[in-house]
């Protein structure tokens, strides 16, 4: 099958640790599966690229199968997967540990960096997007020029993971590498540290400088899309029936980066990827795709924020 659409990113298994105290271990993470559930919720023809280890299906194996997620894209190059503490503070914010040694999260980044090697199967003329989960240091943004040759309609979105947008040594890379790409994804903390400034309003008017969409993610608060020197903004669908958060960017910004590739208005693209959203952060872990589905859970939080007052 030919797929449209590509979600590449890290494989992580999270123990979490919420900040009222709730534990939940074992859980299903990394940014490409969410990503994955951004899209998938719309359509059949995408394909999630990651890695892990040989003990991979022994976690994600269920949830491939329940959901039919295609399984090509995976590639076991991990000793064994990798498993981190992921601690959650009333913020938001978050701080990760690797179970397995901090030398793991080196090994890692070796390892399951994305590259067009991995990508290079699912490349053709009928590709339309990319999500691509990536550090602003690795090889992938010097193999883009690669990507747009085998997928010349191909329209890349990037979200720049915390460390690289709010590492100060790392700012030069991140904006030459934004350049080489379409659009782009930050919450609003990352953002902040990123343009140098605490003040939303601020952030926005250099977001709209430097010429390249992006997808402000703001939480709890909401979302807004950047593009053309405007800027649209809806509030978060009934933050408060969350259940859990882990993801809830990384589907909000793969489902932007579908409906903008499909032709959405602005506002559409918005209230589409704060539907992902919450339906994200009311699922225990990732979506879960099939039954979402078949009981148009979709549809009916779409009908609940016609209610809503989104502004």
């Amino acid at each position: 099958m030919k797929y449209r659409y590509i979600t590449a990113g890290i494989s992580i298994i999270n123990d979490i640790k919420y900040a009222d105290g709730r534990t939940s271990n074992g859980k299903l993470g990394g940014c490409f599966v969410f990503a994955y559930d951004g899209i998938a919720l719309f359509s059949d023809e995408v394909i999630p690229v990651s890695s892990g280890g040989p003990d991979y299906w022994d976690y994600y194996g269920e949830y491939f199968k329940d959901n039919d997620v295609p399984t090509e894209g995976i590639y076991l190059t991990m000793p064994k997967t990798h498993h981190t503490l992921l601690k959650y503070e009333q913020s938001g914010a978050w701080k990760e540990e690797s179970l397995w040694g901090n030398d793991y999260f080196t090994l890692q980044k070796e390892n399951c960096r994305t590259s067009y090697r991995k990508l290079q199967p699912f490349l053709n003329k009928d590709v339309k997007g990319i999500y691509l989960d990536s550090n602003a240091d690795e090889d992938i943004f010097e193999e883009i020029e690669m990507i747009r040759e085998k997928a010349p309609a191909v329209k890349i979105m990037w979200e720049p993971p915390t460390m690289s947008s709010k590492d100060p040594s790392l700012h030069d890379r991140v904006l030459n590498d934004l350049h080489k790409i379409d659009f782009y994804s930050m919450n609003l903390d990352e953002a902040s540290s990123f343009f140098g400034s605490s003040d939303r309003e601020e952030v926005i008017r250099k977001i709209i400088a430097l010429k390249i969409p992006c997808f402000l993610r703001e939480g709890e608060n909401g979302s807004t899309w950047i593009e053309d020197g405007r800027s649209v903004y809806l509030k978060a669908l009934d933050p408060e029936k969350a259940v859990d958060v882990t993801g809830c960017g990384n589907c909000s910004a793969a489902a932007a980066l579908y409906w903008r590739l499909e032709g959405k208005s602005f506002e559409d693209i918005v209230l589409n990827a704060n539907v992902a959203a919450a339906l994200c952060a009311r699922s225990d872990g990732p979506v879960q795709i099939r039954k979402a589905r078949e009981e148009k859970v979709y549809l009916k939080l779409c009908q609940d924020y016609a209610e809503y007052d989104m502004r």
